[in-house]
């Protein structure tokens, strides 16, 4: 179970329905991580991490373990975008509000412990991003990310060593 199954699998639980949630991979906890690219792609990642669009244009690192691309992401959260709920709107019939989405966002980001990164914690690479941005005149602002306790190790994508970063086998799915 990834984000999305696993809010469900949750949500279902506690309203008191047996659920059971399938994962392609294998349940792994921080010290079963190897933090080598030549094992976490063939332990954490659908295969192996090549898979890719139809046309292998665009790369699709999309997890598998037990919560998902949630255990191998880099903790990057943001809300729906107007635009993007425009278009559901416009072309799937789904019609949604940010106001009515706010009270689910509010409670999603409360158990995932997400807020703004401060940019002083940043690594020098992301910090020189940002400063190049602002430099140029661009809008770039940190990012919203799903940490508690990060020590900033870089391992993101192989997996968080501290178990700081808020994954679903960490948050919802226990």
């Amino acid at each position: 179970g990834g984000a999305g199954g696993s809010v469900l699998a949750a949500g279902l639980a506690e309203a008191g329905r047996d659920v059971v949630v399938l994962e392609a991979g294998s349940w792994l906890t921080r010290r079963d991580l190897a933090l080598h690219e030549s094992e976490a792609f063939i332990n954490l990642y659908q295969e192996r991490g090549g898979r890719s669009t139809a046309d292998r244009a665009i790369t699709v690192l999309q997890g598998k373990s037990v919560g998902g691309s949630t255990t191998i992401n880099w903790t990057t959260c943001f809300r729906t975008p107007q635009r993007i709920l425009s278009h559901w709107a416009e072309h799937h019939g789904i019609n949604l509000t940010v106001d009515e989405l706010l009270p689910h966002w509010q409670a999603v980001e409360e158990r995932l412990n997400i807020h703004r990164w401060d940019p002083a914690a940043a690594n020098t690479n992301n910090r020189k991003l940002l400063e190049g941005c602002e430099a140029l005149g661009f809008e770039a602002s940190a990012l919203r990310r799903n940490v508690k306790g990060c020590a900033n190790s870089g391992y993101c994508g192989m997996g968080c060593p501290v178990n700081a970063k808020q994954s679903m086998h960490l948050t919802y799915l226990p």
